[in-house]
């Protein structure tokens, strides 16, 4: 048995080449199988940054400090080794469903391309029915420009899902959406979670999700974390001056302490 966080970051420190200071300033924090973690925070905080450089997809940066996967040190890993573990351990469900989609290729054929072991067809198919799809056939026949955004973005979800990693990055999985579609599809996440027991890094502005789908938060400003603990903690007891900022901003919204 694995001992340990599925993922520990500790001390990372991001630079872009030639800049003059690190964007992102000695972050740290865990993540187990199961558990969600939101990273918080506005536009510019460096919350997507963190998020492509954990599995280095992100080119012209200097990184610094740990990231462990599964008790692999990323930061070692060959470059071949390091695409292995994308495939195998890691997915990633970025903001524009559209941008993941080849909409020249129906979705079956796409996720039949991603998907591994035997009988892949009947996989894909169950795979489109947990994401909510009532007809997963038609879908499987469906091109992109056929679905609607939140449809879309279930199909995203299902491909990131489809192989069974034990880490989803989520990079505001649902900004685009209107707020049934937004709740529809996080509570999607969740029930799969449940069910396969992956962890959930979740990139967010949107401090209104938080009890929903967090079971922890980091709240992060100007590239450094100011403030952690469960979401009830971060909403209704903030200790940081923008955390403060952050809560307030949702004061007129539904949000009743637990």
């Amino acid at each position: 048995m694995n001992s340990g966080p599925y993922l520990s970051v500790r001390n990372l420190t991001i630079s872009f080449a030639n800049a003059k200071k690190s964007t992102v300033h000695d972050v740290s924090f865990a993540l187990d199988c199961g558990e969600t973690l939101a990273l918080v925070g506005e536009s510019g905080s460096g919350k997507t940054l963190i998020a492509t450089s954990l599995m280095r997809l992100q080119p012209h940066v200097s990184i610094s400090g740990k990231i462990v996967l599964d008790q692999q040190s990323i930061l070692d890993l060959p470059y071949l080794e390091l695409i292995s573990i994308r495939r195998r351990k890691v997915s990633y469900i970025f903001q524009e469903p559209g941008n993941s989609l080849n909409p020249s290729l129906t979705i079956g054929y796409q996720l039949l391309e991603i998907a591994e072991g035997v009988n892949k067809k009947s996989h894909v198919l169950d795979m489109l029915r947990k994401v909510g799809f009532l007809n997963p056939k038609k879908i499987f026949r469906s091109y992109p420009h056929e679905l609607s955004g939140g449809m879309q973005q279930r199909a995203v979800i299902a491909m990131a899902l489809v192989n069974s990693p034990k880490l989803l990055i989520a990079d505001e999985p649902t900004t685009s959406l209107d707020t049934i579609l937004q709740k529809q599809i996080l509570d999607a996440m969740k029930n799969l979670q449940t069910e396969l027991n992956f962890a959930i890094l979740l990139i967010t502005h949107d401090f209104s999700l938080l009890q929903q789908v967090a079971d922890r938060v980091c709240v992060l400003h100007d590239g450094k974390i100011v403030e952690g603990g469960i979401p009830d903690d971060i909403i209704f007891h903030p200790r940081h001056k923008y955390t403060k900022l952050l809560s307030e901003s949702i004061l007129t919204l539904p949000i009743t302490s637990r």
